[in-house]
């Protein structure tokens, strides 16, 4: 008869034994797994995970990823949107090397210019010939999106608008809409609608004693609750989005307006460089361009794609036509004009 105390204790100290053996395996064959690229798929997403902040409007932004998503099963798109806020997180993950964007969606070319030192190569099969860059080779412009619409309630302006200076009516003093933000894009905006109604159009529109709003989607948000009647700029994406949950909004867009282009790049800092490459390519081609900009939501550089916005007729914001001297000269024209000091 086998002592009832011995044995216990060897079994306690074999199972041990065994558990440290069988941990230490493991951990060996993450780590070798990891590092061998393609077996990561095991664990998790295996890092396998392009995070895209961008500009674009929520709608344009969760059509890419459901696309991308279910033509990619081995890699997964994660699509962040916010607007000017963007910049600077972006900038300070270039500068401490953070994990975060692995491709950047923001609106005209002046960042991308000024950071080529920090952009990637696009070098998928789309971009042998894509047609339109912000900067060749580099930062390739994916979507033109007009902001040349007027936007209104139809409980508050039954009858709408048709012109700029509709916008002076009587009736829509205190309720319409205007932006205070200063940016490339609202200078660019500020000086078309200047050149196109002439240099007494906007002390005319301060008369009507505008409500500021930051950005376009608060201040069409506005519109779609009847916080305000009108604004004077929106996008046909953040449009369509509000009529598909029933607001009660209708809008004109201007078909000589104006236009923003939303540039693509992959941030040299990205651990996911590969991968990066693969969305960047699917969204120069026409089929993801068709999911970027159809339903009537915006232009793209590949003509004629069916679902997409004319644009050629458009003014296109571009740091040449808009570099930094005149966006800060408009600063100071919009304080003056709309007495926001």
């Amino acid at each position: 008869m086998r002592s009832s105390v011995s044995e216990p204790r060897i079994g306690n100290f074999v199972g041990h034994a065994r558990k440290f053996v069988a941990m230490v395996v493991a951990a060996i064959s993450v780590t070798t797994l990891t590092a061998c690229g393609p077996a990561a798929g095991f664990f998790g997403d295996g890092g396998r995970t392009v995070r895209v902040y961008s500009v674009a409007a929520p709608s344009q932004n969760q059509r890419l990823e459901r696309a991308f998503n279910a033509s990619h099963p081995g890699i997964t798109l994660e699509v962040i949107r916010g607007a000017s806020d963007l910049v600077p997180k972006v900038d300070a993950e270039i500068a401490t090397g953070a994990d975060g964007a692995d491709i950047f969606i923001m609106s005209g070319d002046s960042w991308f210019l000024s950071n080529k030192k920090n952009l990637a190569p696009v070098t998928g099969a789309a971009a042998k010939t894509y047609p339109g860059w912000g900067v060749n080779g580099f930062a390739p412009i994916v979507s033109y999106s007009p902001f040349s619409m007027i936007l209104w309630n139809t409980n508050a302006f039954p009858k709408g608008f048709e012109t700029w200076h509709d916008l002076l009516a009587p009736e829509v003093n205190g309720r319409l809409g205007v932006r205070d933000t200063m940016s490339a894009v609202l200078a660019s905006y500020l000086q078309y609608l200047q050149d196109k109604n002439g240099p007494g159009y906007l002390p005319a529109l301060a008369k009507q004693n505008p409500k500021f709003y930051p950005s376009l989607i608060p201040m069409a948000q506005a519109v779609a609750s009847g916080e305000i009647g009108v604004a004077y700029t929106a996008s046909p994406a953040v449009v369509h989005d509000l009529e598909s949950r029933g607001a009660p909004i209708d809008s004109v867009l201007i078909k000589d307006g104006w236009a923003s282009p939303f540039i693509a790049g992959i941030l040299k800092k990205s651990p996911h460089q590969a991968d990066a490459q693969v969305a960047m390519d699917y969204l120069l081609s026409p089929e993801g361009q068709r999911v970027f900009n159809g339903s009537g939501d915006a232009g793209s550089p590949i003509r004629g794609l069916d679902g997409t916005i004319d644009t050629t007729h458009m003014r296109v914001l571009s740091h040449e036509n808009t570099p930094p001297k005149v966006v800060k000269e408009w600063g100071v024209r919009l304080r003056t004009i709309f007495n926001r000091a």
